[in-house]
């Protein structure tokens, strides 16, 4: 079994990653720290754990999280491969219970899910078997963390994608999904954590990802409306609410039963109206703080 962990500059919160690795009910063969030329003091935390079996893959500057677990992947003895974030961490029993479900169904990727560090759950049951229906229709949880597959399944299919830049492990998952079977264990085994970057401080980004993927995957209707949805949003949400309109329209001509959408829409509209992004900013704040309550009540 081996782990991999791609970091740059995480080094006030990489140790409780790495504790959570060592601190498995089922131990790892290695934990590879692929490391993209941090500034901070990320070696020096990775020098006092003192374990035999990390192994830190030094490379001389950042290349993304896709290009490291992809050099983890080559360097990977085992022939289990799970990958960890930075700002994550994972509950004692998540490797062990994988492998058991892996064994169980006689899979090849295993997924888990989430809760936030809050202790709110952050992602919804999953299935088991052929879940490629799923996956095209966003109704399986792929968080990176949580994934653990056999190191030929990620062979065969290349690794991650390291062209897109986000969403990568739904990506991956997708081709995975073509060939290979998935063990989903239905419960939260990873917490996420906060100090990693916003991704809707980057909406051309998220826009240029989208294309990519639906010109390779042919996303289902409903998967594509909703990552318009998050491309026009983050645009609005990064105060440049014109060129968040296109897309949000888009989502709603595709899936007309989305109140989200709808609302977003019609904040955004106002902002344009008015010259302004305040009024999106401020009502979707109003809706994401509705859904949070939501979701501590259920």
């Amino acid at each position: 079994m081996s782990v991999v962990l791609p970091t740059y500059n995480r080094a006030a919160v990489i140790g409780r990653a790495v504790d959570s690795v060592f601190g498995q009910t089922h131990d790892p063969l290695e934990l590879i720290v692929v490391d993209g030329g941090s500034t901070d003091h990320t070696d020096a935390v990775l020098r006092a754990v003192g374990d035999d079996r990390l192994r830190v893959v030094r490379r001389p500057s950042p290349a993304g999280p896709s290009v490291a677990r992809n050099v983890g992947i080559r360097a990977a003895e085992g022939r289990l491969v799970a990958f960890i974030d930075a700002d994550d961490r994972w509950r004692p029993e998540k490797l062990r219970r994988q492998v058991v479900a892996l064994d169980r169904e006689g899979a090849s990727v295993s997924l888990t899910r989430v809760e936030k560090s809050s202790g709110e759950p952050r992602t919804r049951s999953g299935q088991s078997g052929d879940v490629r229906e799923a996956i095209r229709h966003l109704a399986l949880p792929t968080y990176t963390s949580t994934l653990l597959a056999r190191r030929s399944a990620l062979v065969a299919v290349d690794g991650f994608d390291e062209s897109i830049g986000c969403f990568e492990d739904w990506e991956l998952c997708l081709r995975l999904a073509r060939e290979r079977t998935f063990a989903f264990v239905d419960e939260p085994l990873v917490v996420k954590g906060t100090d990693g970057g916003n991704i809707s401080a980057e909406p051309d980004r998220l826009a240029r990802a989208f294309e990519r993927i639906d010109r390779r995957h042919d996303l289902t209707a409903d998967a594509r409306a909703r990552f318009l949805a998050d491309v026009g949003i983050t645009h609005c949400e990064a105060r440049r609410v014109g060129d968040g309109l296109p897309y949000l329209f888009r989502s709603l001509r595709l899936d007309p039963a989305r109140p989200k959408v709808a609302l977003a829409l019609a904040l955004a509209l106002t902002g344009a109206l008015t010259g302004s992004a305040t009024p999106f900013v401020t009502g979707m704040n109003g809706i994401y703080g509705l859904e949070r309550a939501v979701e501590r009540w259920r």
